[in-house]
């Protein structure tokens, strides 16, 4: 307990955005988010049509790799010998080597604009789901576009930082992969690296899970955002730490070939609307236990301080007043 009042101390307590009223001590986040996703599916899946035009560098750099690998493919040869005296180059190594290669170059490229694109996006995107949750007016793209106005700074910064890992650690896992493929092990030191930036991005992953949603439901500095955002990420640790793990999880099912089919299905249709809804519950369940929760004690503490001070205030102007007529009785006497 000593640690989590520790933490707690250094949290910057102030109101949030929300309209006066509103419940705090809310029971059920899922439930919260699952009524928010079902009352406003159609706004959310046009907001989902503008986070898939978002991750246009990403899905063009798909493309145009499926096409350049193929013409890798097609201009080399597979066969090793055919008979006596038939030999043939291999050229398989060589083909394995240039398709890494290409994957090398094309994520490396096209990962940090996508997450920045999606980034300045997401701030539109949180902002509509917020006001969802709280059940206030949401007009699609109008709200889109003030949340942007409003935050975009914050999520770029953030998505920013989250896609400088997302590409080195691509980019390692590739080398990993290509190396293998043509020496039966990699380098240790690519080992290494690619497990580093996996913690760090997986650290990134935790304060996200908490900060996005704080982003646009208070108004800090970014020092206070930080502060708080990591603060309240060591307090909930565990339920944080498993729902940046489920999440993960769904996403890891992107790489199985079937499921992975109708994730990206999922994706387009509602996905992106779909976790932000989630990731602004959750964060609003760790922000209303924590600040939301102890700047209302703080201004009940505030309020009866004022009202004993109005007492005394009050005690004091009687005894003023009782001197003073006392005063004038006195020379009345006289």
């Amino acid at each position: 307990m000593s640690a989590v009042n520790n933490l707690a101390k250094k949290l910057v307590l102030k109101r949030d955005l929300s309209p006066e009223g509103r419940i705090t001590n809310y029971k059920g986040r899922i439930r919260q988010a699952i009524a928010a996703i079902s009352a406003n599916m159609t706004k959310l899946v046009l907001l989902n049509l503008l986070m898939v035009v978002a991750c246009a560098p990403m899905i063009a750099t798909y493309f145009v790799m499926r096409s350049q690998e193929a013409a890798i493919v097609a201009g080399l040869n597979f066969s090793t010998g055919i008979g006596v005296g038939f030999g043939v180059s291999d050229d398989t190594l060589l083909a394995i080597e240039k398709i890494y290669d290409l994957r090398l170059m094309g994520y490396g490229l096209a990962i940090l604009p996508t997450f920045l694109l999606v980034g300045l996006f997401a701030s539109g995107l949180y902002y509509c789901c917020r006001n969802m949750l709280w059940n206030t007016k949401v007009k699609t793209f109008k709200h889109f576009f003030r949340g942007i106005k409003a935050h975009w700074y914050k999520f770029l910064l953030s998505f920013a930082w989250l896609g400088a890992l997302a590409t080195g650690f691509a980019c390692t896992l590739i080398t990993v992969l290509k190396e293998t493929a043509l020496t039966g092990g990699a380098n240790a030191g690519w080992w290494v690296l690619m497990v580093f930036i996996g913690i760090l991005a997986l650290l990134s992953a935790l304060y996200m899970m908490i900060g996005q949603g704080m982003y646009v439901c208070y108004k800090y500095t970014m020092k206070e955002y930080i502060v708080n955002t990591c603060s309240l990420t060591l307090i909930f640790l565990v339920p944080t730490l498993i729902v940046t793990l489920f999440f993960s999880g769904i996403a890891a099912l992107n790489f199985v070939s079937i499921i992975g089919m109708f994730f990206m299905v999922f994706m387009v249709m509602i996905g992106f609307s779909a976790f932000a809804m989630f990731n602004v519950a959750f964060s609003q369940y760790a922000t209303d236990n924590m600040i939301a929760y102890l700047y209302e004690e703080e201004q009940k503490v505030k309020l009866k301080e004022q009202e004993k001070l109005a007492k005394q205030r009050n005690k004091e102007k009687k005894k003023q007043s009782q001197a003073n007529n006392y005063g004038h009785g006195k020379k009345k006497k006289r």
